[in-house]
């Protein structure tokens, strides 16, 4: 399933997400309609998985706070919740980009890191900043490299960047997506 929150519902609804980290009432429409796929379909509910940028970012936190055992694992792209609701996520699979020059989803979600590092997760961060304008072959030894470390929350920092430069890259690293 893949959520769409097109420019005429927001107009009408309001934003998915806010910066204010509340729960909306589009929040409570995406929450509404996944349960309502779940308990309607045959879903393997330990093969549930979630991923989004920005807002999606955010509606992935937010609901993986509300229901800490909804997903298997989350590909978390330049979002940002309330750190201290966070701490429900501390025993998930993450992975988690965002761009060095993105002003809201860098600090917060390295605090979020750092958090849920001080409660005894195992996290594997980079061991440096992923290049931006790197090749596939770089790409696929960045992610082999964060793969082969025994951690259930992985980290990354695409150096410089913005907002909404990041998904334009996260997405093309194959090893993540796999």
């Amino acid at each position: 399933m893949a959520v769409q929150y097109p420019l005429d519902v927001v107009k009408k609804y309001g934003a998915l997400t806010t910066d204010e980290n509340v729960w909306t009432v589009g929040l409570t429409a995406v929450d509404n309609l996944l349960h309502s796929v779940i308990k309607t379909y045959a879903v393997d509910e330990n093969r549930i998985y979630g991923t989004g940028q920005s807002q999606g970012c955010m509606t992935n936190i937010a609901l993986s706070d509300k229901h800490p055992d909804l997903f298997a694992a989350q590909f978390l792209v330049a979002g940002q919740w309330n750190v201290e609701e966070m701490k429900a996520m501390k025993d998930k699979k993450l992975w988690i980009v965002v761009c060095e020059g993105d002003e809201k989803a860098y600090p917060a979600m390295k605090a979020a890191v750092d958090l849920w590092e001080s409660l005894g997760s195992k996290v594997a961060r980079g061991e440096s900043m992923w290049n931006g304008k790197a090749d596939e072959a770089e790409r696929n030894a960045d992610t082999d490299a964060m793969l082969a470390k025994d951690a259930d929350i992985r980290f990354n920092v695409i150096a410089g960047g913005s907002h909404m430069y990041t998904w334009s890259l996260a997405y093309n690293y194959e090893g993540i997506r796999d």
